[in-house]
């Protein structure tokens, strides 16, 4: 351990020193910014806090050499969970600063926190890094393929790792069922078009559905303001339809591309169908819709999603169109009573 070594919380007058770490091209490579990040972008993170966020610095003899942070998830089914980030000066590599840090991180998420399931994504060829992650408990759950471009003009694979402290209680036995059940009888083939702020009253009956909120990770409690205001949201990197069944919304489908420079090439993608219409075939045809958007118009090389492990059904429509399980995060999200672990899934 590095004598006189100090962990606190960011100061806005660290900005020259971390600007300093995060442009090394031997630290840059094994983040996923940009050597062309220039030194106001580290300033506006300094001082545009993050609802949920808490920053801490690691410094030595009165210059700042490591910082680290940790992110609780704020949303309402996953406030258990945090995701955390760091990075060291190279010029002190070796000197168990990344380890000090973690230690600092882990207390907070331990301690004061309460937090369950801590989370990090790493590059896979990073072994100095997963070995301070595995030693701080960490374990690899999955491996991102294609998930990060650059450094050296080629895409990287990225290790999802999680630390897990067990919950105190255990599931209870849920009326829902393990997995969506087919609708009984046949309704009129859907039509498929893209979203209109007009839908909001019928996807906020979706998105509240019990059953719905069971398979993803939406809440009964959702109010209408909320969709509506969603609806009227509108971006050029988010992609969204819905269908039509005689007249109504009965499912929605998005597909949002990562604006993160270096990961373009990859969007997220989620979708839901009232539980009147399981089995319907409407899945298939929101998710081909989406595939054609990401495939012959956008050019995405990576569409991810994550689906829980005791939704079956989904699970084989994903592979249908070629997704593949690249890994199970634990204890992603508690919800009707049980906690859900979530395969992540991507096809490249």
């Amino acid at each position: 351990m590095t004598e006189n070594l100090l962990i606190r919380p960011l100061h806005p007058n660290d900005a020259a020193d971390l600007y300093e770490m995060i442009i090394d091209p031997r630290v840059v490579g094994t983040l996923v910014f940009v050597p062309s990040m220039e030194y106001a972008e580290e300033e506006k993170w300094i001082n545009e806090k993050r609802s949920g966020s808490h920053r801490l610095v690691a410094e030595l003899n009165g210059k700042v050499v490591g910082s680290a942070s940790i992110r609780q998830n704020l949303r309402a089914r996953m406030t258990h969970s945090g995701s955390v980030g760091l990075l060291v000066h190279a010029n002190y590599w070796g000197r168990g600063i990344g380890s000090a840090l973690m230690a600092a991180l882990l207390d907070l998420a331990d301690n004061w926190l309460g937090l369950m399931r801590v989370e990090l994504e790493v590059f896979s060829d990073n072994p100095a890094a997963i070995h301070i992650y595995k030693k701080a408990g960490f374990e690899i759950e999955g491996t991102r393929r294609m998930a990060i471009f650059g450094g050296d003009g080629r895409f990287h694979d990225e290790h999802v790792m999680a630390r897990i402290r067990e919950p105190l209680f255990v599931n209870r036995e849920s009326s829902r069922p393990a997995s969506p059940q087919p609708a009984t009888g046949r309704h009129p083939p859907a039509a498929i078009r893209t979203q209109h702020p007009d839908d909001a009253a019928a996807l906020h009956a979706i998105r509240r559905h019990p059953l719905v909120a069971r398979t993803t990770l939406q809440i009964p409690s959702l109010e209408y303001s909320d969709v509506a205001k969603q609806s009227k949201e509108s971006a050029s990197f988010r992609h969204r339809f819905v269908a039509e069944v005689d007249g109504r919304v009965v499912g929605n489908a998005n597909l949002t591309v990562d604006q993160n420079p270096r990961s373009r090439h990859c969007g997220g993608l989620g979708m839901m169908v009232h539980p009147d219409y399981w089995g319907q075939g409407i899945g298939t045809k929101l998710l081909g819709a989406l595939l054609d958007v990401a495939d012959n118009w956008i050019n995405l090389q990576r569409v991810e999603l994550e689906v829980h492990i005791d939704n079956p059904a989904g699970i084989r429509l994903y592979e249908k169109f070629g997704f593949e399980i690249e890994g199970t995060k634990r204890f992603q999200s508690i919800g009707d009573g049980r906690w859900a672990h979530a395969h992540f899934m991507a096809r490249i």
